[in-house]
């Protein structure tokens, strides 16, 4: 179940809520930190410099392409599971924009 609120204003159409991902465990941090060792462990030792620093290079440019394919946020399916909503204006009002969420705590009526 996705939290989406369609709003239909004249500015705003839709808010979704959204969380952050866990960064060290997603698919752009994690398997690289594996693949990097395994690269010092077995390819620096076994081949020249230079054609290790060529295979560091293709590492580093798959990893840069992962971590900007992957998305950081997650779809969140309560309003306290949520830090962050996606804001979809209306046609010809913006861009969509990530912006945090506060939630407060109501005070009791007296």
């Amino acid at each position: 179940m996705v939290l989406r609120f369609n709003v239909g204003g004249k500015v705003v159409e839709r808010v979704d809520l959204i969380k952050k991902k866990k960064w060290p465990w997603g698919l752009d941090i994690f398997p690289f930190a594996i693949l990097y060792a395994i690269w010092m462990i077995t390819i620096v030792p076994s081949i020249d410099i230079v054609d290790a620093l060529i295979v560091l290079g293709g590492l580093v440019s798959t990893h840069v392409l992962a971590l900007l394919f992957t998305a950081l946020f997650n779809i969140a399916n309560d309003i306290y599971a949520a830090d962050s909503c996606k804001v979809t204006p209306a046609k010809f009002s913006g861009s969509k924009e990530i912006v945090p969420l506060h939630i407060r705590q109501q005070e009791s009526e007296k």
